[in-house]
């Protein structure tokens, strides 16, 4: 419970700080440019090559097929959802987004970490290795049934480092290459970079967060917060059933499909003008009910209730 209390306190800081005038949107930016080109990527080569083995990695990537499995789920049920709701084609195209996947980064990796630590960190990052490449691949998609415009998919999921660092320490794993083949000083670097993750995330979301949209989106974004906090998870333990996981690996894994939307589909949204509105509201009201739900859930499976 401590790490939930711990992450509030961060996105509050940054929610605060924002108010204050200290940290503007433009900076948000520049935070998300430091996680994702820098950050993300240091500490998934630094965890995965400190605690990954090749004989473990058919396990780990049964958690990847997971998530896959999960928010295929979710884009099918939203967009009967969005169709239900008669939403125009950006809105329709913004809804099925957000629904997509979880923040099993963002939120994911230090929520993880604070309840299970590094075992349970490494096993988050396979969690989320699929997320991004499913946003980039269903964000180009969507644009171009509504522009109908053709756009290079892999050209886009290579503009993201931490997708090649993941790929790239499956292929040290294999090769039987850990963190005790690289000098010292550019592990300690490394490691000094990953400290920054966290911290700046936190902050970043608190600056992204924005209650003033949800009067015009309130409806869709209590669909999303319900999809995301009670439908995902509820379908993740089922499903971890068929996968016969281990007790953490289903912790990991029921906790990461319970995760906010993530943030990077507002990103995406505005990149190809869906309707950014509905996205901000609809990641304000489920984050902020994460806070909830997420020590619920934990407390459900430390327990052995679900």
């Amino acid at each position: 419970m401590e790490a939930i209390f711990i992450i509030a306190f961060l996105i509050l800081l940054g929610y605060f700080l924002k108010n204050r005038g200290l940290l503007t949107e433009k900076d948000k930016t520049a935070l998300n440019n430091i996680v994702l080109q820098v950050g993300f990527p240091a500490l998934i080569f630094v965890s995965m090559l400190r605690n990954v083995h090749a004989a473990e990695l058919e396990s780990y990537l049964k958690l990847t097929l997971f998530i896959l499995i999960i928010c295929i789920f979710c884009i099918i049920l939203s967009y009967f959802i969005g169709k239900a709701l008669k939403l125009p084609p950006k809105s329709l195209a913004a809804f099925v987004l957000v629904c997509a996947c979880g923040n099993t980064a963002f939120i994911g990796f230090p929520v993880i970490t604070g309840f299970y630590g590094n075992d349970g960190f490494t096993r988050a990052i396979f969690c989320d290795a699929v997320t991004l490449i499913v946003l980039i691949i269903l964000s180009t998609y969507l644009a171009s049934k509504i522009s109908r415009q053709k756009v290079n998919i892999f050209r886009q999921i290579l503009k993201f480092p931490s997708t090649i660092a993941w790929v790239l320490s499956l292929i040290l794993i294999l090769c039987g290459i850990d963190l005790s083949h690289f000098p010292t000083i550019a592990v300690t670097i490394l490691d000094m970079i990953s400290a920054l993750v966290v911290p700046l995330i936190m902050l970043s979301i608190g600056i992204s967060l924005s209650p003033k949209y949800l009067k015009i989106a309130l409806v869709p974004a209590i669909l999303v917060t319900a999809l995301h906090s009670i439908i995902a998870p509820v379908a993740g333990l089922f499903l971890t059933n068929a996968f016969q996981f281990s007790e953490l690996d289903k912790k990991v894994a029921v906790l990461q499909a319970g995760m906010p939307p993530a943030m990077m589909s507002a990103v995406f949204s505005e990149l190809y003008d869906f309707d950014t509105k509905l996205i901000s509201a609809a990641i304000f009201l489920a984050t902020g009910f994460a806070l909830i739900s997420i020590p619920v859930w934990h407390l459900l499976l430390e327990a052995g209730w679900v």
